[in-house]
């Protein structure tokens, strides 16, 4: 179930499992009959919690990713695979993490304080943990804190972010009394500034653009957290991590994490039935929940996630889709009520298509902004025509100067949702005179090679939500100019521009999120994606596995995970 992070972020098996960005995802379900499984409450997660002494000492976690990471450096603009920050955040520093219902706080093995000091101008101080270190032996300080934030402010050019969301907004960042301590000041204000520093490099790394763009490709340099890199396997696409026995905080419980590649759902289901994987994604897969609710000492673990399909546009200038006229009337020509019922009616037999792009049904913020670009063919053609996208009589399909209205759909290949979400709007297109060619990619390199260099006009994947702010995914989504490395569709304005610099620095919830939906409604009106259905949050895992599961919205705490006694 390949996942993307474009800061709104693309995932893999992530989706399942991760609570560190907004994903993609290529992944899937299929029709059946079964009964729906409950959910979590918002706030909820499924990890089997188990005090630290009533897990073994030693043991292996294996751990499925589709894709190997493209880059270590998961700061990067090519790092948009979903499965990168597992990967990294096993052996890098978190100093900020989130609970279970989405509230962001400092990692104390990193931070011991972060306070909001001064609203007007708005101020936070930061106080290290000294114990911290590299893995090359050099203390964590402020200095790593400042370089970071210089390589993901946006002003120098020279780096290639995945996002400059939240780093932004900062004006300086300060030495304090020692090394361990300073002050980041905010200009604009940053109302949603507590999950910054979800993962801290070395100033090694974001000091130089060359070496923050491409110097991590292949392999970590310096590591900072409880495990260290083992074995780097690209052939077979795995990563092993070990405990770092320099590692300061609670020892690590297990021996190893692999973190193993598999082309498809059916696969990692497969390895989870075999021994070769110990949990796997399920989320909206039918197949998938079916075949792992048979099996013997598996449980399905459960939690509630922003997480949704969507079809994403590419609005950029080397695709037919550069028109805002055409999006929004393919927009007006997709009936998303037999898509989302055929891929999750039967696990959630009300399903129905969203209408938010940056909140969903069940958390704060949502409203349905979909109105005027609901399902209507009769209104699409005539759109269509007054386009200058004619039918002449006798002819299949649509054309505009002698040019056929082609539109190429880009999936992951092995991804059944994304085939099948493809084909039922290419019967529906069809019969407008649209001709929509599916084209099925590598699922390995379909984020880093495919979507993110904007080579399709069409593109079927999941968005795997997490605790991110929404203004900080919402930026990376939406924004344009420095700020577009994120949105993959290159589709934006200065409207949108000047809501999400408003709602940045609004520190009333109330009124941020407002603003939010003022956001969604004129992205809606440029046809920038269309949102399909919520896909449910499901894992399987073998018995036993503790601290680990369906984190929902909470950071990992791979220290903690293990085998129960």
């Amino acid at each position: 179930m390949l996942v993307s992070r474009t800061p709104r972020a693309l995932l893999a098996v992530a989706v399942s499992v991760t609570a560190s960005a907004l994903l993609l995802s290529a992944c899937g379900g299929s029709a059946g009959s079964s009964a729906p499984p409950p959910t979590k409450q918002i706030g909820q997660n499924d990890i089997n919690p188990t005090p630290r002494d009533q897990v073994k000492d030693g043991g292996i976690l294996q751990w499925g990713i589709e894709a190997y990471p493209a880059n270590f450096n998961m700061l990067a603009v090519d790092a948009t695979n979903g499965d990168i920050p597992p990967v990294v955040q096993s052996f890098e520093p978190t100093p900020a993490i989130s609970d279970a219902s989405g509230n962001w706080g400092p990692d104390p093995d990193y931070v011991e304080s972060a306070k909001l000091v001064s609203t007007d101008p708005q101020k936070v101080e930061y106080k290290l943990n000294p114990k911290a270190k590299w893995s090359d032996g050099t203390p964590i300080t402020w200095v790593d804190y400042q370089s970071q934030w210089q390589a993901l402010n946006g002003k120098n050019t020279a780096y290639q972010p995945l996002s400059t969301a939240g780093y932004a907004s900062i004006s300086d960042i300060s030495k304090g009394s020692d090394d361990y301590d300073f002050t980041v000041t905010y200009n604009p204000k940053l109302a949603e500034w507590a999950n910054l520093f979800n993962v801290l490099y070395p100033k090694s790394l974001t000091s130089d653009p060359n070496e923050f763009n491409k110097g991590w490709a292949d392999a970590p340099k310096v590591t900072g957290g409880p495990f260290k890199i083992g074995n780097l396997d690209k052939t077979g696409n795995n990563v092993t991590v070990v405990p770092d026995p320099n590692w300061w905080g609670d020892k690590p419980k297990l021996d190893k994490i692999v973190f193993k590649y598999y082309s498809s759902t059916n696969v990692e289901v497969d390895g989870l039935a075999s021994g070769a994987f110990d949990f796997a994604g399920v989320s909206s897969n039918l197949d998938a929940y079916k075949r792992t609710s048979a099996m013997k000492n598996v449980t399905l673990r459960r939690a509630n996630l922003p997480n949704y399909r969507e079809i994403v546009f590419n609005g950029a200038g080397n695709s037919i889709l550069n028109d805002q006229k055409l999006r929004v009337a393919l927009v007006k020509g997709i009936n998303r009520d037999p898509i989302a019922k055929a891929e999750i009616g039967q696990l959630i037999p009300n399903a129905q298509p969203l209408g938010n792009h940056i909140f969903l049904p069940g958390f704060p913020g949502y409203q349905d902004n979909s109105a005027g670009y609901l399902y209507n063919p009769d209104e699409a053609k005539k759109e269509l025509d007054a386009d200058g996208w004619t039918q002449p009589a006798g002819a299949k399909f649509r054309s505009k100067n002698g040019k056929q209205l082609t539109i190429r759909d880009a999936i992951s290949a092995g991804a059944k949702s994304s085939l099948d979400e493809a084909q039922l709007v290419q019967q529906q297109l069809a019969t407008l005179g649209v001709d929509l060619q599916i084209v099925q990619d590598d699922p390995n390199t379909f984020f880093d090679q495919h979507i993110t260099p904007g080579d399709f006009d069409f593109a079927n994947f999941a968005q795997m939500g997490d605790s991110g702010p929404p203004v900080n995914n919402a930026q990376s989504w939406f924004t344009t100019g420095a700020g577009e490395q994120g949105n993959v569709g290159r589709i934006g304005d200065e409207k949108i521009n000047d809501l999400l610099a408003q709602a940045s620095a609004e520190l009333d919830q109330t009124k941020r999120y407002a603003l939010l939906n003022e956001v969604d409604k004129q992205v809606w009106a440029l046809g920038h994606s269309l949102p399909l259905y919520q896909r449910p949050s499901i894992v399987a895992c073998r018995n036993g596995l503790a601290n680990m599961g369906n984190t929902g919205l909470a950071s990992f705490h791979f220290q903690d995970m293990g085998w129960a006694k």
